[in-house]
């Protein structure tokens, strides 16, 4: 497993990263997925609540994590149809677990983020990969990959670590039905460094 880069905290409270005693004033997720506030309002919306996409993403996560690192797999029977097919895909088995849920630092973006998890392959693939849920199995299939999300992590993996992902992954999950996004890092590279342009110049500070 990778160890966790020294001084680099998460405040879950301000959901927030501080590098070396200074707050970050930007996550990887602001910059790839920038949000307008009527966008944001929508998302706010549907966020909260025994049913809401904060309560499925983090028992799916959950789920997924204990999974992927062979804990046995423990979840709220409401879940399932996420849970069982997700757990029952290819891509998670045989696999050699690296880190999940592991959070990484740009000093010269001033930037941080966590990923869902790094994994080599039954077949020796290295897979960079990010876990999102959606409500339908037809939200599943329109759901866009997240390349400028895992740019970042992949570049950020190779300034910190000097690993290099063969694949960068998108791991879609509704009700009973997981895809599967890949994509080369050079493109997911390209997609995070348009994103980080255009954030700065909507941003006096940088």
């Amino acid at each position: 497993m990778l160890p966790p880069i020294p001084d680099l905290e998460f405040n879950a409270a301000a959901h927030r990263y501080r590098y070396k005693g200074d707050w970050l004033p930007h996550s990887v997720t602001q910059i790839a997925s920038p949000k307008t506030p009527l966008e944001m309002e929508r998302i706010n919306a549907t966020k909260d609540g025994p049913d809401g996409w904060m309560a499925r993403g983090n028992a799916v996560h959950e789920a997924l994590e204990k999974h992927v690192l062979g804990k046995g797999v423990i979840y709220d029977t409401r879940w399932g149809d996420w849970v069982n097919p997700l757990c029952d895909h290819w891509l998670f088995q045989g696999h050699k677990v690296l880190a999940t849920e592991h959070a990484l630092v740009s000093p010269k973006w001033r930037v941080a983020g966590s990923f869902d998890g790094l994994i080599e392959t039954a077949k020796g693939s290295l897979v960079l990969y990010d876990l999102k849920t959606v409500s339908s199995a037809k939200a599943a299939k329109t759901r866009e990959a997240a390349r400028a999300q895992l740019g970042a992590y992949s570049l950020m993996l190779l300034d910190n670590y000097d690993i290099s992902v063969n694949r960068c992954v998108t791991v879609i999950s509704g009700p009973g039905v997981v895809e599967v996004k890949t994509d080369v890092p050079d493109e997911c590279h390209i997609a995070w460094l348009d994103a980080l342009d255009n954030w700065k110049l909507l941003q006096p500070e940088w």
